[in-house]
């Protein structure tokens, strides 16, 4: 990604936070449980149709991935 995009980003995530300000405080309350073989389920719900539904197992790798956006969250 290049530098012009993640300053966009970067203040798009941050508008974001700004609007939804339960989502931070929530994966902040979270992140200490997620280890390793954790489930992540989503789920969205569309206001006209079926609710769609997805879950990942955590792995190892995933771990740094996790630290980064926990980083990101405390800046």
């Amino acid at each position: 990604m290049n530098p012009l995009d993640m300053m966009k980003f970067k203040g798009m995530f941050e508008k974001f936070v700004t609007r939804h300000p339960m989502l931070p405080k929530f994966f902040a309350r979270i992140q200490p449980e997620v280890k390793e073989g954790s489930v992540i389920e989503l789920t969205v719900t569309p206001p006209d149709g079926e609710p769609l539904k997805a879950n990942i197992k955590v792995q190892a790798e995933d771990m740094a991935l996790l630290q980064m956006i926990k980083n990101m969250q405390q800046k």
